[in-house]
């Protein structure tokens, strides 16, 4: 039956851990405390290496409002600074990829080396010698990087632990398919969202959501094997979900996939799933890899980035299959990702009036597919970093507010 104003303010009679109160997705104060406290403490994806293949490579990126180069030093190892002059705090690097030998900043042409980034120029230097601003004093600020599987992460605070630390054994199920072989990126988009961040991550830790999804409802959740697999979680907030074979043939137009183009460990039909957090996603079908990451731009707007990788070097028959196995659900006019922006863009319309007050994660299915325990195990990082529970974030506990 419907619900009374009262009845529908008041909080669900369930664990706090299996619902969301919705002021976390588009409130100003959860957001800045989110980046403070996740958003800039934890390791964050932000290309794989090939991005930056040759010496004196870089790329920009952003990491919550930290402005960021990434590049490949002539030792060849690969670096992050922070793209801001040291003197006025102009960006130094404008365009979002290139190969320079020397960064010099367009606005007093101060000049710091790709490798290290020490600054080795600054026109008439003398008077700032004479206050004692010395130019080995001005290098730009270095950000923790690290490379894994050919993945690039990045993380601002220097107390971190290390990332073999923080990702754990999370990247079993994918470790086999992206560092077996050389990979590279062979498809990249970005997509602004009006939605939270963490309503886009919702969507790949829900697989109950799928029956949105025609094309899965033909290939996939008519499979008994489907229903079968379970979720791994770990430590840190990431997790894993069991491959399971998907039928192409049974979806009009589309075809099973070549099983000579199957990826390292994995069968050219199969499909698997792995998040870690805060915000990256390893989506995987057989013959592609497809990865997301998010950057927040405010409460309610998001720009999502989506990678795919494909094995460097290969013909080009097989890498257009490739492309052509990626497109076919996961690009701009996929059969997929369309309707997944569809549904976080009406979670949005509905919730963010503040005239809805809960949502739930509640299904139990002893850790098998569609079991929400892969979001439940996300929802407990939040709240143990945030220092406040989800589903009361505002000082007053469900239970006492109830009573």
């Amino acid at each position: 039956m419907s619900r009374t104003a009262a009845e529908y303010a008041r909080p669900p009679q369930l664990p706090s851990t299996h619902f969301v109160d919705n002021r976390v997705y588009y409130d100003e104060g959860i957001f800045a405390e989110e980046k403070e406290k996740i958003l800039s403490k934890t390791w964050r994806f932000v290309m794989h290496e090939s991005e930056v293949p040759e010496v004196y490579d870089y790329r920009t990126a952003t990491i919550a409002d930290a402005p960021l180069v990434v590049s490949r030093g002539k030792d060849n190892k690969i670096r992050t600074f922070i793209n801001s002059c040291s003197h006025r705090g102009a960006s130094v690097l404008r365009r979002p990829a290139g190969n320079l030998r020397a960064w010099q900043c367009m606005y007093h042409l101060w000049t710091y080396d790709p490798t290290t980034g020490e600054c080795i120029s600054r026109p008439r230097p003398e008077a700032f010698d004479a206050v004692g601003l010395r130019q080995e004093a001005c290098g730009l600020r270095e950000v923790k990087t690290e490379v894994m599987y050919g993945l690039v992460f990045v993380n601002l605070d220097d107390n971190c632990m290390p990332l073999a630390e923080y990702i754990g054994d999370s990247m079993f199920l994918q470790k086999e398919m992206i560092d077996t072989v050389e990979m590279e990126v062979i498809d990249f988009f970005e997509l602004p969202l009006h939605c939270n961040w963490k309503n886009w991550m919702e969507t790949n830790m829900d697989l109950y959501h799928e029956f949105m999804h025609v094309a899965n409802r033909k290939t996939s959740l008519m499979i008994p094997e489907y229903y079968k697999r379970n979720w791994h979680t770990f430590s840190n907030g990431h997790f894993t979900v069991d491959r399971y074979s998907v039928e192409y043939d049974k979806y009009p137009g589309w075809e099973d996939r070549n099983d000579n183009l199957a990826l390292p460990g994995m069968k050219e039909d199969e499909f698997q799933i792995t998040d870690l957090f805060p915000d990256i996603t390893f989506l995987t079908r057989g013959t592609v890899v497809r990865i997301d990451n998010q950057i927040p731009l405010s409460p309610t707007e998001t720009l999502v980035q989506y990678r795919a990788l494909g094995i460097k070097g290969e013909p080009e028959e097989d890498r257009m299959r490739r492309i052509r196995d990626y497109h076919s659900i996961w690009g701009l006019f996929g059969r997929n990702l369309p309707e997944d922006c569809l549904g976080v863009t009406l979670q949005r319309n509905a919730v963010y009036g503040g005239q809805v007050p809960y949502t739930y994660w509640c299904r139990e299915e002893n850790n098998l597919s569609q079991d929400d325990v892969a979001a439940r195990t996300w929802w407990k990082e939040w709240s143990r970093l945030m220092g406040k529970d989800q589903s009361w974030p505002f000082g007053t506990a469900p239970s006492e507010a109830a009573e």
